[in-house]
């Protein structure tokens, strides 16, 4: 699998592009290879950022972006994931400048789905909020289906989810994790079967955030060939939002028929219906969390849902911010925690975010102690946890990366 990073802004706004592992490099980025789905992250292009009033806190960029608003994106945005609701993650100016012609859906944490609903900007149906990630309860977990390549192989699947810290004042120690497994092929395609998680699954359309199809209304796919699960905490639920599913679990599908034997074979091709393989895909996987969060508050998600270690991407901060403890205390945990969650999570790539030093006025900034760490000083502390391998990457503004996976 591989995974394009674009910066473009020279704090935390990144473009991420998903795409099967013999995709070629795109140079019209226009043209879309199968399987490929691109997700936009806290876009902030233009405007300034301020909390409450400008007196209190007020941020402009001292780089300038490398596009102007989400409109000079050429690549196609299947999704915008808005990881917070404060105004440098969730910026009305750079959202409410999409036009409505691209009914792009979004999906954010709580309190910013709120926020952007309340703009009146956007079609209520294409912002859907994530619940705060819980390891007994799989709804919790945002599946988006890719399709098939053919009708004998099987769909792809993003997975997003909302890890929070809990009793955090500031509401800024959260991460967003993202799992993508492309459709598979015939190039890795195997007799292994692999089971999947249930969690809230939704189709994203032009028509917005819908409910999925029922196991009558949709095409087989590999997965549908698996057992039901027993355990009640594994049926699919979903959240009460209108045109999305409802959070009643449905009454479990009946089992599948069995296929049917050589002699039932169509009389006009004279092939059997077509069974559509399992994915074994490898999964590519990473984490959003330019704060930081602890590995602590992380361990159920990885443990529970991710499983499949290393992590391809971390994307944190790696310069310190601290406020005191009446304000807030630490704002961005920077290099020193971010080396304990990349060995956590035993992290392949780590890309530097949310680390533009920007222009910050205000109140609320006057207490506000920083502390720069540069790459190579990034390296060293990682080499001295025994994390020579993990790559680290400090994007300038629009500058794109593609690393992939095995």
């Amino acid at each position: 699998m591989a995974l394009t990073v674009t910066q473009l802004n020279g704090d935390t706004t990144i473009l991420l592009t998903f795409c099967p592992a013999f995709a070629p490099e795109q140079n019209d980025k226009r043209t879309r290879f199968p399987g490929d789905y691109t997700i936009l992250i806290d876009p902030w292009l233009s405007g300034q950022s301020s909390i409450l009033h400008p007196t209190f806190q007020v941020s402009q960029h001292t780089v300038e972006p490398a596009i102007a608003s989400i409109n000079d994106i050429k690549e196609h945005i299947d999704l915008i994931i808005i990881s917070q609701d404060k105004p440098d993650h969730c910026h009305k100016e750079t959202l409410c400048s999409l036009s409505k012609k691209k009914q792009v859906n979004i999906i954010a944490t709580p309190a910013a789905a709120k926020k952007i609903r309340s703009w009146g900007h956007f079609n209520p149906r294409r912002v859907l909020a994530m619940d705060p990630y819980k390891a007994d309860r799989p709804e919790t977990v945002v599946r988006i289906p890719l399709p098939a390549y053919t009708s004998t192989s099987a769909s792809g699947e993003i997975t997003i989810a909302n890890i929070a810290t809990k009793r955090d004042v500031t509401g800024l120690h959260n991460a967003i994790g993202i799992t993508y497994q492309p459709p598979s092929s015939v190039f890795t395609m195997n007799t292994q079967w692999e089971r999947y998680e249930q969690g809230t699954t939704v189709q994203l359309s032009t028509n917005g955030i819908s409910r999925p199809q029922t196991p009558a209304q949709r095409p087989r796919t590999g997965s549908d060939t698996l057992p039901p699960p027993t355990d009640k905490k594994l049926l699919r639920k979903s959240v009460s939002f209108p045109y999305l599913p409802q959070q009643t679990p449905p009454t479990p599908a009946p089992p599948l028929p069995p296929l049917p034997a050589p002699h039932h074979q169509r009389a006009d091709s004279g092939i059997a219906n077509p069974t559509p393989a399992p994915n074994t895909e490898p999964l590519l996987s990473l984490l959003y969390t330019p704060h930081g969060i602890t590995p602590h508050t992380l361990a159920p998600y990885h443990t529970t849902h991710l499983r499949s270690l290393p992590l391809t991407a971390l994307f944190h901060s790696m310069n310190t911010e601290e406020n005191p403890w009446f304000m807030g205390g630490r704002v961005a945990g920077g290099a020193p925690g971010g080396v304990e969650l990349a060995k956590a999570v035993r992290a392949r790539e780590w890309f530097g975010a949310h680390d533009e030093e920007k222009d910050n006025r205000g109140l609320a900034t006057v207490w506000i102690k920083s502390r720069r760490f540069g790459v190579e000083e990034v390296r060293g502390m990682l080499e001295e946890k025994g994390l020579a391998g993990t790559r680290v990457w400090r994007l300038g503004c629009g500058e794109r990366v593609r690393v992939g996976v095995a």
